[in-house]
């Protein structure tokens, strides 16, 4: 199975992703998908920009806001990367967890460690089931595209409405804040209320058998974008749950949700 390009010759994509970037775009040192190496460690290349973008330093540090629930998260440091047709950014989603911003003379090809301790060098022979069913984060059932940045916090917004009331009284109370007030808040000043968490996103539960090599495998088998993940997954579970589903496949692979609007 050859997973550096797909070819979607007979698909229709029935919604384009914003982020989504053309065949010609895609003209680059490295493919999607490619197992390299980084001095952050071993990965597989999940995203590609020729345009400035922010994107969260030390998010390879993260790995505990899907896995660990009880691990205090703070919020990622941002930072400015000053990408350009002459001198792109790759994203490498990393083995060990979360993702980095590289260039191309940080990148070397690599292997990654199989799940029966084999090196992998490429997925070509490696199997990839695409049925298999993960359990989502909630966040994708509040949303119709949680690919899109401003459906994401507007699900995020009633998600913590509607889950997190006790710690939403406790702010109105002590602050004379009145509801109808409350529900013009912003996403960002309900997870700013103490107490108030912001929902996460990924997957809660991978598919029996899955690891982190699964993931990262899914995700180049799938053509390593949110819209060629789309058109694979449209033809069989239809477009409520492509656009979820591979949503949260984007956010597992990468471990922040940075991604939107930018690749």
């Amino acid at each position: 199975m050859q997973i550096n390009t797909v070819d979607l010759s007979d698909v229709t994509l029935e919604d384009e992703n914003t982020s989504g970037q053309s065949e010609e775009q895609l003209e680059q040192k490295y493919k999607l998908g490619e197992i390299v190496e980084v001095p952050a460690g071993v990965g597989a290349i999940a995203a590609f920009a020729e345009e400035p973008f922010t994107y969260p330093v030390g998010s390879e540090d993260r790995v505990e806001r899907i896995e660990d629930e009880d691990e205090e998260v703070g919020d990622d440091e941002m930072q400015e990367i000053d990408a350009s047709e002459d001198e792109p950014v790759y994203i490498v989603a990393l083995q060990e967890g979360g993702s980095v911003a590289v260039t191309a003379d940080e990148i070397s090809s690599g292997t990654l460690e199989g799940d029966d301790g084999v090196e992998i060098t490429s997925w070509d022979d490696e199997q990839f089931d695409e049925g298999a069913e993960a359990e989502m984060a909630p966040i994708y059932s509040y949303a119709d595209d949680p690919s899109n940045v401003a459906e994401l916090e507007e699900a995020k917004k009633e998600l913590i409405m509607e889950r997190q009331a006790a710690h939403l009284a406790d702010h109105v109370e002590a602050n004379d804040v009145s509801l109808a007030e409350l529900g013009e808040y912003s996403y960002e000043e309900l997870v700013n209320i103490p107490g108030v968490d912001d929902p996460h996103v990924g997957f809660d539960e991978l598919p029996p058998g899955w690891t982190r090599k699964s993931v990262l495998q899914a995700w180049a088998s799938l053509g390593g974008m949110w819209r060629t993940c789309y058109a694979r997954m449209v033809r069989v579970r239809g477009p409520n749950f492509a656009k979820r589903w591979c949503a949260a496949l984007k956010d597992e692979v990468l471990r922040t949700e940075e991604w939107r609007g930018k690749f």
